[in-house]
């Protein structure tokens, strides 16, 4: 079978560009690749960075480092509205602040837990889910002076 020279020429630059081709696509791809991983990269870097170690007080002495957004994920702030219904129901005169500020902060030293607990009602501070529910529950119980 004779062969056309021309045939012969176009058949091996037809050969040739799709060997090119296919190293370009592998390049194309090992190039996708390694903006993907370096996204990813940079994805990991900014979890790590928004990680935040505190350091807080034990009450038996000594500290204890925690991660801050595991904290903030765990103790999600209170609207508002629900604040303000549980603040205007305690009746902050006639009720042992350091009693219950025991009771919702046991982790905390008694002078460290009372302040906490005033500075929550007095509108310094976030008042957390956790928090709300242990008062909710001392007003229910009637260990908490109600207006």
């Amino acid at each position: 079978m004779k062969r056309n020279i021309n045939t012969i020429i176009s058949e091996e630059i037809d050969n040739q560009l799709l060997i090119t081709e296919d190293k370009f696509f592998d390049k194309l791809m090992n190039f996708v690749k390694k903006i993907d991983s370096n996204r990813k990269k940079k994805k990991n870097k900014k979890k790590d960075d928004e990680k935040h170690e505190m350091r807080k007080k034990k009450v038996v002495g000594g500290t204890e480092n925690y991660d801050y957004t595991d904290y903030q994920s765990k103790n999600k702030k209170l609207s508002k509205s629900d604040y303000e219904k549980i603040v205007n129901s305690i009746d902050q005169e006639n009720t042992d602040i350091a009693a219950v500020a025991r009771k919702v902060f046991p982790g905390h030293t008694e002078e460290g837990a009372q302040s906490q607990l005033r500075k929550i009602l007095n509108g310094e501070r976030p008042m957390t889910r956790p928090v709300a529910k242990k008062l909710k529950v001392m007003i229910s119980r009637g260990q908490i002076a109600v207006k």
